[in-house]
């Protein structure tokens, strides 16, 4: 399974993009290095939303470099760096300010600010 495969699945039963991440990271976490280099390798085609990809992009190079694997090529793509700063369900100034602070620095780089814990799944 990729992770396109997982979003398009998820889409189809009518989930939106947190619920699909999650499932991602769900399985990410529970995988051998070999089958998350499957899972990541292709790009998730059938995000419409450049947010949600660049997030994507964003959490696979963190994964990558916490976990040993080779980035795909499609995270590295500089049409995923955003324009405008994003901040993912974020709602106050306050937080905004903390996710300034916490956001780990494959999602700075790509203009997305978001808290430490980002892929912790609990």
């Amino acid at each position: 399974m990729t992770i396109n495969e997982i979003f398009e699945e998820e889409f189809s039963n009518g989930r939106d993009f947190s619920f699909a991440w999650r499932i991602f990271l769900d399985l990410f976490y529970a995988s051998t290095n070999e089958k998350r280099r499957e899972l990541i390798s292709p790009a998730p085609i059938c995000l419409d939303d450049r947010r949600h990809l660049s997030y994507c992009s964003a959490g696979i190079h963190k994964l990558c470099r916490e976990y040993g694997l080779a980035l795909p090529e499609w995270v590295t793509d500089k049409s995923l760096i955003l324009d405008e700063p994003y901040f993912p369900g974020v709602k106050t100034d306050l937080l905004k300010l903390v996710c300034l602070v916490e956001s780990p620095p494959e999602f700075k780089m790509r203009n997305i600010f978001t808290t430490e814990n980002v892929l912790t799944r609990t």
